[in-house]
């Protein structure tokens, strides 16, 4: 039986970390960042995405359960792999556990990339627009509501390299971050192991693999297929990070 050909829809924020590892060729199609804001959204659009693929195929879903953004996208012919992670920042940390250690230690944390710097992703920007946008109390009101339980911000970069080339930008966020919320800020140098294993299919194609979610033809995506055994659902906090 011939092999499928392989196809990837992800957040826009991995383009630079997933984008260089495909091989020439591969069908990709790359989301906006944004949607991390309106999980509700991220479905509808996942699944327009699943639908216009011509060819059954083994399809690499570059996000987490995101929020639950992920329920209810459905696998139509093709397969679905997908990190078994609640949140997406767990890919730029390497792994579902390293996730949850940092999380359990500092559960109230927002994190940046150079894919949500370049994307404009960030506490300041969402400020700046909201100013924009609306009159000053309103902007006041919202960005607060948004951002007001979070205590530290954590770059994450893959490179002392990168780390520096993102300092300048992620400074100035730290910065109304610190005077606004009173956020503290580091800096930790992230792994791509996980994105590295998501590209090893058809490795991951069994179901019930602990790192990974596989949906078969047919499928649909549910909250329980990220869940471990014994493992409650994402607490509300965890959810929205991103």
């Amino acid at each position: 039986m011939p092999e499928r050909p392989t196809a990837v829809i992800a957040c826009r924020v991995l383009q630079d970390l997933l984008g260089s590892r495909l091989a020439d060729g591969v069908p990709t199609m790359w989301q906006d960042a944004g949607l991390h804001n309106t999980p509700k959204k991220m479905a509808a659009a996942l699944q327009e995405h699943v639908d216009a693929l011509t060819e059954p195929s083994n399809v690499i879903i570059g996000y987490g359960l995101c929020g639950n953004g992920l329920v209810g996208v459905k696998s139509r012919e093709h397969t679905l792999i997908i990190p078994r992670i609640h949140d997406c920042v767990a890919m730029f940390l390497g792994s579902h556990q390293r996730y949850l250690q940092r999380f359990f230690a500092n559960p109230n944390t927002y994190y940046l990339t150079k894919g949500w710097v370049d994307a404009k992703d960030e506490p300041l920007t969402d400020y700046l627009d909201y100013v924009r946008d609306f009159d000053q109390e309103t902007a006041d009101y919202l960005v607060e509501m948004k951002y007001r339980h979070y205590r530290k911000l954590c770059m994450v970069g893959f490179s002392e390299a990168e780390l520096n080339s993102c300092r300048p930008a992620a400074m100035k966020v730290a910065s109304f971050c610190k005077e606004r919320f009173g956020m503290e800020y580091e800096e930790v140098i992230g792994t791509t192991e996980l994105i590295d294993a998501l590209l090893q299919q058809p490795a991951h194609l069994n179901e019930g693999n602990d790192v990974f979610v596989v949906v078969p033809p047919g499928g649909e995506v549910t909250m329980d297929m990220f869940l471990r055994a014994g493992e409650a659902a994402p607490p509300a906090a965890e959810r929205q990070n991103r």
